[in-house]
């Protein structure tokens, strides 16, 4: 009778803290997320307005951020420890043989292991869907802001002063000026996209407009992912708005080829993938060996002669991850990641990534866009690095690979059905899905 007494007191008390830690953990996760897509925003505008922004200011901010990922992020998977543990004792090991330390590199890869693990871990679909449009939601209004009222958002949001006290800008990189947008928010040729709507390219809450037209890639791609669901309808407009926003020509681009290779995403093997971007950079390095190229326009094909002018002036230590270099290699993805990582490292966490097990066959389709993403802006840019647009990107990877996502038909049902096998009680059940064989598993 005493331990009936004692029963009901208890079971409350465990449900009450399951439920207070489920929703101390959604909170962290839209606070990380959230802060990581806005939080130089409001730097800026604290910068603007109130006291001068440091670049130690914005480092305290992302430790913040990814400090508050991570304590979602850690639970009793030994796998997330494990690669936490590689990871740093390899790029410790670097740092040893080169004689000083990049935390930087630390940081770039911090983020996609512990915002992945972070949607990993929450699995819960409808909190990825409800950033996703909130998100949206605040870039377009801030972009409206800025395009239609360019004056009031300037006293705000001076956004070229906020990066001249970083120390981003210099003062002869903008001419003497100390208030405006961006460098690159004036394109100084006609608007590729839409053209009568002037040279401002606009930026949100980016401050810089090339995350804004990449943001609006990962957007169309949560869209075409998620079938069934009502409010990607909503997204499409929303992520074409963006890349047109920031004349981002790579954005409608990538957002085109992901539609595209929609129905071709089940049966590209992840061999493919894999050797996909070494292959580009081999060919890349080759050409920019050959033809002695010292980089070339704002053009896709100039961007491509920057990449192979700037891998061919690579040292080998360099290449090898055990020398530094003071070269620019921003403008060249590849470069920049096998500068901070090494010819081991590179292939070792893009593998990592590309054979990464998903809970269901649907989960694929998500999955090689974003490879398809990362491949394709590591020719031009190492921006998919940065915490503002990388928070949600691979906190909905790591949501899609451990969700159940219910199967949706594709152009490949409707031209090849699945052959079907009598069950047991002689009912006709389709076979497994085939897409499993481009490596996801039940």
């Amino acid at each position: 009778m005493a331990i009936a007494s004692i029963e009901p007191s208890i079971e409350p008390k465990h449900d009450t803290d399951e439920t207070f830690l489920s929703g101390f953990l959604r909170f962290c996760a839209i606070s990380s997320v959230m802060g990581g897509l806005v939080f130089n925003f409001f730097l800026c505008f604290v910068n603007t307005r109130v006291m001068g922004i440091r670049d130690s200011h914005v480092m305290l901010m992302e430790l913040a951020i990814i400090g508050t990922a991570l304590l979602v992020a850690a639970d009793r998977r030994a796998g997330f420890y494990l690669v936490l543990g590689i990871f740093t004792t390899y790029m410790i090991f670097l740092f040893t043989l080169r004689g000083q330390n990049d935390l930087k590199a630390l940081r770039d890869i911090l983020i996609p292991i512990v915002f992945f693990a972070m949607g990993s871990r929450l699995r819960d679909i409808r909190l990825a869907d409800r950033l996703v449009v909130w998100s949206a939601a605040i870039v377009l209004a801030f972009a409206c802001f800025e395009y239609f009222l360019l004056d009031i958002y300037l006293e705000w949001f001076n956004v070229l002063g906020y990066y001249i006290s970083r120390g981003t800008v210099s003062l002869a990189e903008s001419f003497g000026a100390t208030k405006g947008l961006f460098i690159s928010g004036l394109r100084p040729e006609p608007r590729t996209i839409l053209p009568f709507l002037g040279q401002h390219r606009v930026s949100s809450v980016f401050l810089e407009p090339v995350s804004m037209g990449n943001f609006g890639a990962l957007i169309f791609a949560w869209a075409l992912f998620r079938r069934g669901w009502s409010g990607r309808w909503l997204l499409f407009p929303a992520a074409i708005a963006m890349t047109v926003f920031a004349d981002a020509r790579f954005g409608l681009f990538t957002c085109i080829l992901m539609a595209v290779l929609t129905p071709f995403y089940r049966i590209i093997p992840r061999t493919v993938w894999l050797v996909m971007p070494l292959f580009i950079l081999a060919v890349i390095g080759a050409y920019g060996l050959s033809s002695g190229t010292h980089g070339g326009d704002n053009s896709l094909s100039g961007r491509l002669e920057a990449t192979a002018a700037i891998l061919s002036k690579l040292p080998l230590g360099v290449v090898a991850g055990v020398e530094t270099t003071d070269g620019f290699t921003a403008d060249s993805g590849m470069a920049y990641t096998l500068t901070k990582f090494g010819l081991i490292g590179f292939p070792a966490l893009w593998a990592l990534f590309v054979f990464q097990p998903l809970r269901s066959a649907r989960a694929w389709d998500f999955h090689s866009m974003m490879i398809l993403y990362l491949i394709l802006i590591m020719v031009i840019s190492n921006s998919f690095f940065s915490i503002k647009t990388a928070a949600l990107m691979w906190f909905l990877t790591g949501t899609a690979a451990a969700v159940s996502v219910p199967k949706a038909k594709s152009l490949w049902d409707w031209l090849a059905p699945a052959p079907q096998r009598p069950s047991s009680a002689g009912h006709l059940v389709p076979s497994a899905e085939r897409s499993r064989s481009a490596g996801s598993r039940p």
